[in-house]
């Protein structure tokens, strides 16, 4: 349906920027929530978890992906910075999907996003992260830590979700 330009709201008129806005906040808020739900995490299934693998995905995917480009082992302070440029790749790549995705299948923001989230979580940590080589599949990993990433992947939805629902609201001011 045609909206006048007057009463456009953000995200009709500038849906990439949102889209982008909110993976890069999502992953912000995203940081926070991982070091919660660590807290919830046993010693006992932190210590299996790095039999298996030596991070989780975000963590290894940035450093091991620069390695390769440079052909050479990482500083630690290029480590760090490699593991930022994944994070905001990963914010901008998953905001402009989920963005494009939640516009063309409106039912993926019912519940806070809940029907992307649980689909979100199985495609990176499931599928990509163990193409990639980055960590093993799903039932290599102990239940704890993959709960506490699926609560990442979920509280990452609603935000980018929320910022959705703020752009939707905002409209052009009158000049």
């Amino acid at each position: 349906m045609f909206e006048p330009e007057a009463a456009a709201t953000l995200e009709s008129r500038h849906p990439m920027l949102v889209g982008v806005a909110a993976g890069l906040i999502a992953g912000v808020v995203t940081g926070r929530t991982d070091r919660f739900f660590d807290r919830f995490v046993s010693k006992k299934q932190k210590k299996r978890d790095r039999r298996v693998r030596e991070g989780s995905p975000h963590q290894i995917a940035g450093p091991r992906l620069a390695s390769k480009i440079v052909g050479r082992r990482l500083s630690s302070k290029e480590r760090k910075r490699a593991t930022l440029a994944f994070s905001v790749a990963y914010g901008l790549g998953w905001g402009l999907i989920h963005s494009g995705l939640r516009k063309k299948f409106p039912r993926l923001s019912r519940w806070g996003g809940l029907p992307f989230a649980i689909p979100f979580f199985f495609a990176c940590d499931g599928m990509i992260a163990p193409a990639l080589g980055v960590s093993p599949k799903l039932n290599r990993i102990p239940w704890q830590p993959s709960a506490k990433e699926m609560g990442n992947h979920i509280a990452w939805t609603a935000v980018a979700e929320f910022i959705h629902q703020i752009a939707g609201r905002v409209r052009r001011r009158s000049a």
